[in-house]
């Protein structure tokens, strides 16, 4: 199709001879205007030199195309699954509901004890209606997994305190995010070589802050990653509070063996803990990924909510213009 568009050389030929009778028509009739055209010729090719050597020793700047960068579509498919950004961060505006005991009071802080009540209210309606649309509207078909997150947070939050005791670094960098994973090998990597952690978990303290089941979904986002279609990360943020116990012990080495005394373990301490653990899904280019641990993270406060994210009285503008600002480093 493209060579049909374009004229063969015998086909250019044939038009300069059919056109030779009109070229002595007009030669014989303005013979008068050639001198003059050829004049003017003469002065304009004169003229282009003299500025060509005028400007010989001025640098010039050439442009020089850049070739072609790939989309973030193609170089999505192109990282393979062990090159996956994993960390990407707790999704802004995400509403961590503090304790009862951490809440203001109603009687000597009511507008601020007023105003989580009602983000607490508000994050929850509009994170279940951005879940509904990402897994049924952006990403057709994709499952809810609602009755799965309070299991696979027990099962992580367990792998992962066990494998940090056993020093299993492979397990954890299945399990958990990059950063967390880096910061727990670290500290493997710092422990004395003859020192063996042992942890475990007694039993799930059922307050009333975990709805009396141990472990409570405080928060549940979706949303797709920009740019990049058919992707996209889910974070489920629970409440665990449990009971648990670990102990150090001391293990002789080879060479003082045969003088040390086998140490007996110390007494395990135990403590009641109330974390907030985050978990993490990804979605790259329609494949979906396991479940991880993301890290901890920290109740929203009361000062918390002078963020952009919270702050009350704010149009969308503003409060985009507001987000933008600080996300860059203006405010």
């Amino acid at each position: 199709m493209a060579s049909s568009l374009w004229l063969s050389p015998g086909s250019l030929r044939t038009v300069a001879r059919s056109g030779a009778p009109i070229a002595q028509f007009y030669q014989t009739t303005s013979s008068s205007n050639s001198a003059m055209v050829a004049y003017r010729q003469c002065r304009s090719f004169s003229q282009s030199q003299v500025a060509q050597r005028g400007l010989s020793g001025v640098p010039q700047n050439i442009s020089v195309k850049q070739p072609a960068q790939p989309s973030m579509k193609t170089r999505g498919r192109e990282l393979s699954r062990s090159e996956l950004p994993q960390d990407i961060g707790l999704l802004p505006g995400t509403f961590i509901r503090p304790l009862w005991r951490d809440m203001p009071s109603i009687f000597q802080q009511p507008k601020e004890r007023l105003q989580l009540e009602w983000l607490w209210l508000k994050n929850a309606v509009q994170n279940f209606l951005g879940l509904i649309a990402y897994s049924k509207w952006i990403n057709k078909g994709l499952p809810l997994r609602l009755k799965e997150r309070r299991q696979v947070a027990r099962e992580l939050h367990q792998r992962m305190y066990s494998a940090f005791a056993d020093g299993d670094v492979n397990t954890l960098r299945k399990i958990c995010c990059t950063g967390l994973a880096n910061t727990l090998s670290s500290r493997i990597a710092s422990r004395p070589r003859d020192e063996k952690v042992t942890w475990a978990l007694d039993k799930y303290n059922r307050t009333p802050g975990t709805l009396f089941t141990g472990i409570r979904v405080l928060a549940d986002r979706a949303t797709q990653i920009p740019d990049l279609p058919d992707s996209g990360v889910r974070q489920v943020v629970v409440r665990i509070t449990s009971r648990q116990s670990t102990s150090k012990v001391t293990i002789p080495t080879k060479r003082g063996a045969e003088s040390a005394v086998a140490a007996e373990p110390a007494p395990a301490k135990q403590q009641d803990c109330t974390e907030y653990i985050v978990i993490q899904k990804l979605r790259w280019t329609g494949e979906d990924q396991e479940w991880r641990i993301w890290g901890h993270a920290t109740p929203t406060t009361v000062e918390d909510l002078d963020s952009p994210f919270f702050a009350s009285g704010l149009t969308l503008a503003e409060r985009m213009d507001a987000m933008r600002d600080m996300m860059t480093g203006k405010k």
